[in-house]
């Protein structure tokens, strides 16, 4: 016993500070009611919150609600059952229904009679207590039991505790006690502690057996107040404002003080937890939300005076765990340790000579403190005019200032602020100087680094047109160079070799440098302070490409502002209790690197097993989703517990398979997703990384999906298109096959009518007597011109070809065949124009029986000329703007056109022919024009008059060509007219009429 008694008498030793900053989540930024009346967490690492309108998940990013049970009670209570077994309950209000928590996702399941936490017992209630709440009542006309893995504890019986073990033996405790004390006990395993404020007395029962500690503690204390939750194993001890956490070392509880939060009392809190692994604190409250604490071992010292000014600028250590400030101000991590009389000075540089005195600055002089004194005499040294700063760095002691004739650096061997050693002049402004050896001297400036060789008067540029900070040589020998906008850079072997930037670019203007004990860096900026593993920049200044990976620390990790500062002297320090100290825009940040802690997904506790696809709800699916083919997005989530910063998330993606994309970075927001959409059917792999440790090991997770192909993208449905159309294809040519032969038979019969009508209209022949004359007249000049022709350009390739035959000479042979070749091509074109024609003689059709329209035969003679006009550098431009439609037979008007279309390109060099029609109310004009040789007045005149003859006798075509005269003979037939006339400047115009009322 007194044992125990020592031991709950030490418990106030047991206690360490912490800050927290806190968040409040309710009905405006994720809970979707302001109760949360428990909290437990699972074994997958996910918060479970208990309200009055759902059971909400939490992730450390957003809350999922679940609430669309099947039940008209959604007012749920505490949490009972057991987390590492994946088997948590909850019951509703009334005991009406029963939800089990299992694999990460709450249903409805059956309740039993054990399930329930109030009974009914003859005339009394028998209430089962799993958690004592902060505002817990306990009735003593109440039977309570506390319900255990192996056995049991009952309360009822006035100064009474019935011990019940597993297999139903009772042991009866006699101790004061009544019901209403049931609000001080707590439980953990299979003991029961039960703590008498009044007589400041603990008592704790373990299997039936009891032990009493008399010594008062914070258990027994009247200001104490307790939370103890069964499920969790978590009790807290309240104690003015101060929260403690209650662990345990062989069965024995040790209180280990978490933090002081003076809103405690402030707030209905109904609920705890504390989760350990991310250093958080969770509270409950029954009406205001939902309340995390994050736990700190970051320390802010500043002023808490009114108006005060906590800008931390020049600082130097003063004792293992303090520093001191420009204007004596001596801080400790928990504020100020104590003040000397400095007085009001420069703000930015300090330091320390040989003998430890303090050197500070004020306007033109040097203040110095003696340490002998006790820091309280001094005395000064007025310096000239345009001194700026004092440093020291090695063995070397410089001052700097700022004059017309420029910026100077005086570099000297002693402490004194006299005649210098050694005199340099820059442009920009001096901002540090830094000895990197014996004989050289880096120094920094607005406008660049210099490297200085001592005893030469020319500056060495390193780097230019950057505005270096400071100058750092960490504990492993390496120097760092940081800049105002550039980054930060490693100098090794006199060269410059700058550092990555972190993904936000909050790195661009980095302040210092500090390397901790277990092998990481520790950087200031002006925006968070980043802590990063010195192999990862090491190995980036080796091949430039290595990945660095920066955590970085921020106001919701204890800073009063994100905003850290720096100056030309060293301002960041690592004190001789190890702790380092960063000053920032509000006070000076202490810590103990060792006890600051990176926070990284769980490697096994990283699940994707929800998606949303389009705007409907939330599905679950295995490792593998299937999409329909009218999907537009779908949202695949990734859900991991992680309730740390979320700027720390290294979470990327990418797709492979038919279409493949790069890793892209997910972006951190409401919820953890990736998006699918734009992807066309076929099998993908969606692989997502998460980074899950400092040294940059990833894992891994895969998600297999399918796009369904419409139907028109099958493979069934191309093979299926394919057989139907060649189906298709046989059918029409059996049905075309199967159509002309009806059609030949029906012009079979036609051609047998016709014959009856000719014998028919045999008495009518003497009237068309005189034309079928003319004609046959026609036909037999045209056999003559045909045969004169044909005969000369005959004879004269059997000419050319005997000689050819006759002849040796190469040249001569080339042009013979030359000659043949020509007057062949014109035989050719001869003949094709012949049979064309003789066609068309012999045809009684004149008119169509529907209109067709004429500018199609202009475009398709156009496009029969275009590529022989265009040899000749002639352009056809058809000019037509509106459609003209005509009855007169197509082919008759279509060899008219083609003939004098012939004409003109054969013709025309380098030129333009112009095709157009006028149409107007009784005629149609189409009017061919080009820009060739054209045809003289005589030709004219002769053309004229061969279409003016009102008789149909037509002279010979010997000598004369036949082209014009056939286009001519046509035109008489079809009742057109036909006009030529010379084009201004050079070319011929051939209008022809067509007379619309003939086919009326």
């Amino acid at each position: 016993m007194r044992t125990w008694a020592l031991f709950f008498a030490f418990l106030y030793l047991n206690i360490y500070g912490q800050r927290y900053t806190s968040e409040w989540y309710n009905t405006d930024n994720g809970l979707p009611q302001s109760s949360a009346k428990a909290i437990v967490k699972d074994k997958y690492g996910f918060i479970w919150i208990s309200t009055d309108d759902g059971l909400v998940r939490y992730d450390g990013i957003s809350f999922v609600t679940f609430n669309n049970f099947k039940i008209n009670n959604l007012h749920f209570g505490e949490f009972i059952g057991d987390p590492l077994s994946d088997s948590i309950t909850v019951l509703n209000n009334f005991q009406e229904n029963k939800i089990i928590i299992k694999n990460k996702i709450p249903r409805l399941t059956q309740r039993y009679s054990h399930d329930k936490t109030l009974f009914s017992n003859r005339n009394s209630f028998v209430y089962r207590i799993a958690t004592n709440t902060i505002s817990s009542h306990f009735y003593n006309d109440v039977q309570y039991f506390i319900q255990l893995k192996k056995s049991s504890y009952h309360f009822g019986e006035k100064n009474i505790i019935i011990y019940k073990d597993g297999k139903g033996n009772e042991t009866r405790i006699n101790i004061p006690f009544s019901n209403k004390d049931l609000s001080n006990i707590f439980v953990y395993n299979e003991t029961l502690f039960i703590n008498n404020f009044k007589d400041r007395i603990t008592y704790s029962i373990c299997q039936g057996k009891l032990s009493v500690s008399e010594k008062p503690s914070l258990f027994n204390d009247p200001g104490t107040k307790i939370y103890w939750q069964q499920i969790t194993n978590q009790t807290f001890i309240i104690n003015h404002n101060n929260i403690y956490i209650v662990e345990y070392t062989e069965n024995k509880p040790i209180l280990k003080f978490l933090v002081q939060y003076n809103e405690i009392g402030n707030h209905s809190y109904y609920s705890m937890f504390y989760d350990k692994d991310f250093n958080k604190l969770y509270l409950g409250t029954l009406n205001n939300g939902f309340n995390i604490l994050s736990l700190s071992n970051f320390y802010v010292a500043r002023k808490e005076t009114e108006f005060s000014n906590n800008v931390a600028y020049a600082s130097l250590p003063f004792s293992k765990k303090t520093i001191i400030t420009e204007n004596g101000t001596e801080f400790g991590k928990n504020g100020i340790v104590q003040k000397y009389a400095f007085g009001n000075n420069d703000s930015y540089f300090m330091m320390y000579d040989s003998s430890e005195n303090i050197l500070i600055k004020k306007r033109n002089s040097v203040i110095r403190f003696f340490k002998n004194s006790g820091y309280k005499k001094k005395d000064s040294v007025l310096l000239k005019p345009g001194f700026e700063n004092f440093m020291k760095s090695g063995n070397l002691f410089a001052t700097s200032s700022s004059t017309t004739s420029g910026n100077h650096l005086y570099l000297s061997k002693k402490e004194t602020f006299g005649t210098p050693d050694f005199t340099y002049t820059f442009n920009g402004f001096i901002n540090t100087f830094f000895q990197y050896n014996r004989n050289e001297v880096l120094a920094g400036t607005s406008d660049g680094l210099y490297l200085l060789t001592l005893g030469k008067n020319t500056p060495a540029p390193v780097l230019k047109n950057t505005h270096i900070k400071s100058i750092i040589r960490t504990k492993d020998n390496l120097v760092w160079v940081m800049t105002n906008k550039d980054g930060f850079y490693l100098l090794r072997n006199r060269k410059m070799i700058k550092m990555p930037e972190d993904r936000n670019g909050y790195l661009q203007s980095a302040h210092y440098i500090l390397e901790d004990q277990q092998g990481f860096y520790w950087v200031s900026s002006n925006n968070g302070l980043f802590k990063v593993p010195k192999k990862q920049l090491l190995q980036y200044a080796q091949d430039r490409k290595s990945p660095v990976f920066y955590y970085r620390y921020t106001k919701k990790d204890g800073f009063l502002t994100n905003e850290f500062n720096g100056s030309s002297q060293p301002n960041a320090h690592i004190l001789e209790n190890g702790e380092f100290v960063f000053p920032s825009m509000d006070g000076f940040v202490f810590f103990n690197p060792s006890d600051i802690k990176t926070y990284y997904p769980d490697r096994k506790k990283i699940y994707m097993e929800r998606a949303r696809i389009g705007n409907s709800g939330v599905v679950y699916f295995n490792n593998f989703l299937d999409l329909k083919n009218n999907y537009k997005t779908a949202d695949i989530f990734i859900d991991l517990p992680y309730f740390s910063n979320l700027e720390n998330l290294y979470i990327e993606a990418k797709i492979s398979g038919k279409e493949n994309s790069d890793w892209e970075q997910i972006p951190i927001g409401k919820d953890l997703k990736y998006t699918i959409s734009n992807l066309s059917p076929g099998e993908y792999t969606l692989n997502v990384r998460i980074l899950v440790s400092p040294d940059g090991e990833y894992e891994v997770k895969t998600v297999k999906f399918n796009i369904q192909p419409l139907f028109y993208q099958t493979l069934l449905f191309r093979v299926s298109f394919s057989i139907t159309l060649l189906v298709i294809i046989i059918v029409i040519v059996q049905l075309a096959t199967n159509f002309l032969r009806i059609k030949n038979k029906a012009l079979k019969q036609i051609v047998h009518n016709k014959n009856s009508e000719l014998k028919e209209t045999y008495l009518n022949l003497e009237v068309v007597q005189n034309n079928l004359q003319k004609e046959a007249e026609y036909q037999k000049k045209l056999v003559e011109t045909i045969s004169h022709d044909i005969t000369t350009p005959i004879r004269f390739i059997s000419m050319l070809s005997q000689k050819l035959y006759e002849s040796d000479d190469i040249e001569l042979q080339k042009k013979y065949f030359d000659s043949i070749y020509k007057s062949s091509e014109q035989l050719y074109q001869f003949t094709l124009n012949l049979k064309e024609y003789t066609e068309l003689y012999r045809t009684e059709n004149i008119f169509e029986e529907k209109e067709y329209l004429v500018n199609r035969i202009l475009e398709s003679k156009k496009k029969l000329f275009y590529e022989i006009a265009k040899e000749r550098g002639t352009s056809i431009i058809t000019t037509a703007r509106e459609h003209s439609y005509s009855k007169v037979n197509e082919g008759i008007l279509s060899a008219i056109i083609h003939n004098i279309l012939d004409n003109a390109v054969k013709n025309t060099f380098d030129g333009e022919i112009i095709l157009h029609i006028t149409s107007h109310k009784h005629t149609t004009i189409i009017t061919i024009s080009d820009t060739g040789t054209g045809m003289s007045l005589e030709q004219i005149a002769i053309y004229r008059n061969l279409f003016k003859n009102p008789k149909i006798e037509t002279p010979s075509f010997r000598g004369k060509g036949l082209g014009l005269h056939m286009v001519i003979h046509l035109v008489k037939k079809i009742g057109a007219e036909i006009n030529f006339k010379q084009n201004y400047p050079k070319g011929t115009v051939v209008e022809i009429t067509l007379n619309k009322n003939q086919f009326l």
